[in-house]
């Protein structure tokens, strides 16, 4: 009789353990922050912010992939259901993973006060890194209030690995003397803009940014800024594949104006800091 009631008292502890073990680690599982973001370099801000306090997965992580014609599995939509929070660039730029039925959503051109129609790479404008690193730390923060102090620490941590962008960008900016520059595509104009320089071939950007062939009057005059110097460089999206930017480059090397090349998507061994430090050095080679 002992033996049995010995044998059951084991077997209602052991329940109880295993009960009590298993509950604290689906506490622990869901302790965890499940976050989401269609494009690769936020996520890097993201998983700087969270830190050991959640996950991040990105959907688009390779740099073969144009964001704009991203088509999303059942699979991504799974995943995207499942977030606590979906981080996209918005802007018309990856609207797609709206219709995916996340959540909670967080665009970046909300963050950046940016509309639908206007220039939609916002992660050339290097304050975008640090207004979405301190807005994560609010959002992260009211999803999960007990680890606020901790976001808010490391949004600020993040932010410093930033400062190399902006002394590079303030070293441009001293010798740029408001020159005019011509680019493939409006791809890098933010940070154009913030090193001092001014675009002369807007209409033709815009053009071949959305598939179409810039009119004749526009390539007559972008030639002729070219043979006659008028601009600083030309910058030219890698990524972007078209007879008429292949002539204008070749151009430009016959006639010895700098050709600065940039991708749209981050490219592969790279974090966001080495690949717009390796652009701003191009720009800045261009000035000695």
């Amino acid at each position: 009789m002992r033996k049995k009631l010995f044998s059951f008292i084991l077997l209602v502890s052991a329940f109880l353990a295993f009960f009590t073990f298993g509950h604290k680690n689906t506490a622990a599982a869901s302790d965890k922050l499940n976050v989401v973001t269609t494009l690769d370099f936020y996520g890097e801000t993201a998983k700087a912010v969270l830190g050991d306090h959640g996950t991040v997965t990105s959907l688009i992580t390779s740099p073969n992939v144009d964001p704009h014609d991203f088509e999303a599995t059942t699979k991504t939509a799974k995943i995207v259901s499942k977030a606590d929070l979906v981080i996209y660039n918005g802007a018309g730029y990856d609207n797609w993973v709206k219709k995916l039925n996340g959540k909670k959503y967080l665009s970046v051109a909300d963050v950046m006060k940016v509309k639908e129609g206007q220039n939609e790479h916002l992660w050339y404008d290097p304050t975008t890194m640090e207004k979405l690193a301190d807005r994560l730390a609010t959002e992260f923060g009211k999803i999960q209030p007990k680890n606020k102090v901790a976001f808010k620490k490391n949004a600020t941590k993040y932010k410093k690995t930033l400062a190399k962008l902006t002394q590079t960008l303030d070293k441009i900016k001293q010798n740029s003397n408001n020159q005019k520059v011509a680019v493939s595509e409006p791809v890098f104009d933010y940070s154009l803009k913030k090193m001092g320089y001014k675009i002369a071939n807007s209409h033709f950007a815009k053009a071949t940014e959305e598939g179409s062939d810039p009119s004749y009057s526009d390539i007559k005059k972008l030639q002729n800024d070219i043979k006659n110097k008028k601009i600083a460089f030309f910058v030219q999206n890698t990524q972007s594949d078209s007879s008429v930017i292949k002539n204008i480059v070749s151009l430009c090397k016959e006639s010895n104006i700098p050709v600065v090349k940039v991708t749209e998507t981050l490219p592969k061994n790279k974090t966001y800091v080495t690949w717009l430090q390796g652009e701003y050095q191009a720009v800045l080679d261009t000035q000695k």
